[in-house]
């Protein structure tokens, strides 16, 4: 690695900051993970308002640019090809984003929302296991990983795109700004501290994300095999998928990250198939499913602006305002990962594959296995509630995979699929934020693989930290507080993102390019 091609006001700075977290929890873990409660409390008292707000403006800004003559515009220009055929492309694209937190969430979300656990149902006055309980439960999930989240994705992903691929500028978040700041956004203090909180917050992202799947490999073992749950075992755990998701890396985007994609993808269909039909619960899914489509849309207008004066504290804090912060600590450089490999593409298209079809991926997702954990709760086919009350949300996962024919079988295949899933997430995020880290590197660029092994050891180490000493209640509370702290930085920031859009877009677009773009075929 040239010594020169590092930015070292990037990298330094983010770096010790993460390693020094890791310090403080192996010394004080109370001191951390308190450090980082006051900042969540803080962000839920104070900030509410505002994450509310910035949903749903994204997800009005991508209603506009996929139904208006905006979507026609193709990133790089009107004569770009794409590089992936659509379905490979709309598999990197979900893997390489959240759909490995979807996976964690399918069963213990519902369920969690339907008994009101921690007492999510008590601002709405809503029974525990009611009919109205069971379709709130269904569709306040699909509120918080559908539509509305996955619409910050697309709008920072359009506003990368097109500023890499049309503006023509190099890969760093701070040139996204332009826009709005001027030449100020060039000024190295202020393009430093954007992209350092960038990547601070991918960082600590990709934290989250190999601390959730420790957290459920951990209590699979515990649970369905009787290995005792232990630091030792969370440390192998962290090890193996540190080493696993940096091979991936190593390897590039178009061997690693594209081979785990479509494998991902095909196992997930596998298991929902399975699901749907070995389940026992077909018409409870397909009626519940719709029921609470419609309990949705009913209440979305509610929703959307409830900053916990009715749902309360319990809901629109620990999930709502968590959920929203956790995407949006994600947003701005998971997006550079989903605006890489949409060269040559339509904004239309980049919507279509970004916003609507994880949207309704999602929505099948949740309504197959929460529909189904549901069915079986009320039932009394499994106390998949009882589960995740004594141990936490990743025991609810396994206490409704024991109940399926040939569990057996399939715990180990749905284990192996996480491991994929969560890898490739990783893999996203080391690749891109190690790309960050380096100086005067085009979108798609890839960093040197000593920094990718550096970036992945301290993330490996910090997660491994949180999960050990700071598991909380819920089973990942360390990880909750860590990510809204994060996400409450990062908020500015997407804002600055999506003022920048409008400008591009709306305000002040290039006509000529605009004339010259042909509406992309699906």
């Amino acid at each position: 690695m040239k010594k020169t091609q590092l930015r070292k006001s990037v990298f330094i700075p983010t770096f010790l900051i993460v390693m020094g977290a890791g310090v403080i929890g192996l010394a004080d873990n109370e001191l951390l993970i308190s450090n980082f409660q006051r900042a969540f409390d803080w962000s839920y008292s104070n900030l509410s308002w505002l994450f509310q707000l910035v949903f749903l403006v994204v997800l009005v800004l991508c209603v506009l640019m996929t139904f208006t003559k905006k979507g026609n515009i193709r990133f790089g220009g009107p004569d770009a090809k794409a590089k992936y055929p659509f379905w490979q492309w709309f598999a990197m694209a979900l893997t390489g984003g959240l759909g490995a937190t979807i996976v964690s969430s399918g069963i213990s979300q519902p369920i969690i929302f339907m008994q009101g656990i921690w007492g999510e149902l008590d601002g709405y006055g809503i029974e525990p296991g009611s009919p109205e309980a069971v379709m709130f439960g269904l569709a306040r999930t699909i509120h918080e990983w559908s539509f509305v989240p996955y619409a910050v994705f697309g709008v920072c992903g359009v506003c990368i795109a097109y500023t890499c691929f049309n503006r023509k500028k190099s890969l760093a978040i701070s040139n996204t700004l332009e826009p709005v700041l001027g030449k100020r956004a060039h000024n190295k203090v202020v393009s430093t501290i954007v992209d350092c909180i960038s990547v601070l917050a991918l960082a600590l992202g990709s934290v989250g994300t190999l601390g959730t799947f420790i957290g459920l490999v951990t209590i699979c073992l515990q649970d369905v095999y009787s290995v005792p749950k232990s630091t030792l075992l969370m440390f192998a755990v962290m090890t193996l998928s540190t080493i696993l998701y940096l091979c991936s890396s190593l390897s590039g985007v178009d061997k690693g990250i594209k081979f785990f994609a479509s494998l991902n993808f095909k196992f997930y269909v596998l298991l929902m198939l399975i699901v749907f039909f070995l389940g026992g619960s077909i018409a409870f899914i397909l009626n519940t499913t719709t029921s609470s489509i419609g309990y949705w849309l009913e209440n979305l207008p509610f929703w959307l602006f409830d900053t916990g004066s009715i749902g309360g504290e319990a809901l629109v804090k620990w999930w709502t305002i968590y959920t929203w912060a956790f995407w949006i600590a994600y947003a701005p450089v998971t997006s550079v990962f989903l605006a890489q490999i949409s060269y040559g593409r339509t904004i239309r298209e980049f919507l279509i594959v970004n916003w609507i079809l994880p949207s309704v991926f999602a929505i099948v997702w949740f309504g197959l296995f929460g529909g189904c954990a549901m069915n079986w709760q009320l039932g009394g086919t499994a106390d998949i509630a009882s589960a995740i009350a004594n141990e936490g949300t990743y025991a609810g996962i396994w206490a409704f995979m024991q109940q399926l024919p040939l569990y057996k079988l399939l715990i180990p295949v749905n284990l192996f699929i996480m491991l994929i899933s969560f890898s490739t997430s990783a893999d996203n995020g080391i690749t891109v934020l190690s790309a960050l880290c380096m100086r005067g590197r085009k979108i798609g660029d890839e960093a040197p693989a000593g920094l990718k092994i550096i970036w992945g050891a301290a993330i490996g180490l910090l997660s491994f930290l949180l999960m050990a000493y700071a598991s909380g209640a819920k089973g990942n509370d360390g990880v909750r507080y860590m990510v809204v702290a994060m996400g409450s930085v990062i908020v500015i920031l997407v804002i600055l993102m999506i003022l920048s859009l409008i400008k591009m877009i709306f305000v002040s677009p290039d006509r000529r390019e605009e004339e010259a773009t042909v509406e992309g075929e699906v």
